[in-house]
């Protein structure tokens, strides 16, 4: 998805300022996509000028202006055929993957830290999508159920399998500097 039909997604659930468009897909849509949040003022421009989006600009009392967009119909109609045209595959690009990929040539103390971030991520993750249950739209909602499902699943196998990567790999569990595994990746807080 291109950096114009991801702002014309944004604006689909509501008007919003190009500071809030861009903090929404740092927050939101870089989890999933690659994403240059600094080309966003540009698409929003050629929205514009294309007719896709209206820009109002808002007075603040004490602070710059700043200019909120509307999606217009015809950026409504722009976004659905972008969608549309979509084969929505589903591709992952993983630091976290490869890094696991060559856990064997890693010090421990990496490979704790590694595996450390991903287990707080996938807790931040799930917090996000407990946040986010009262959604309006039905594919977000589902998307968000299947975020939740997903997150917990990968939790669950890490706290299963990191004792057993671990002793695959020759370390103790205190080469990883934690007194047992468990803590390596958190409990179950279920």
């Amino acid at each position: 998805m291109d950096t114009k039909t991801l702002c014309l997604a944004v604006l689909s659930m509501g008007d919003a300022s190009g500071y809030e468009i861009r903090k929404r897909v740092e927050e939101v849509f870089a989890r999933f996509m690659d994403v240059a949040p600094s080309g966003i003022y540009a698409a929003l421009k050629l929205l514009d000028q294309e007719g896709l989006v209206s820009a109002t600009v808002v007075p603040q009392e004490g602070k710059p202006n700043k200019t909120v967009y509307t999606l217009l119909d015809r950026g409504r109609e722009a976004l659905a055929a972008s969608l549309r045209a979509s084969e929505g595959r589903h591709r992952i690009r993983s630091e976290l993957v490869t890094l696991l990929m060559f856990a064997d040539l890693l010090p421990p103390e990496k490979l704790r830290d590694v595996l450390a971030n991903r287990v707080a991520e996938l807790e931040q993750i799930k917090a996000e999508m407990e946040a986010s249950t009262n959604t309006c739209r039905p594919g977000h909602r589902f998307l968000v159920r299947m975020g939740r499902v997903l997150a917990e699943a990968e939790l669950s196998f890490l706290r299963e399998s990191v004792p057993e990567l671990l002793a695959e790999l020759g370390r103790s569990e205190s080469d990883v500097g934690t007194s047992a595994a468990g803590e390596l990746v958190g409990h179950d807080q279920h």
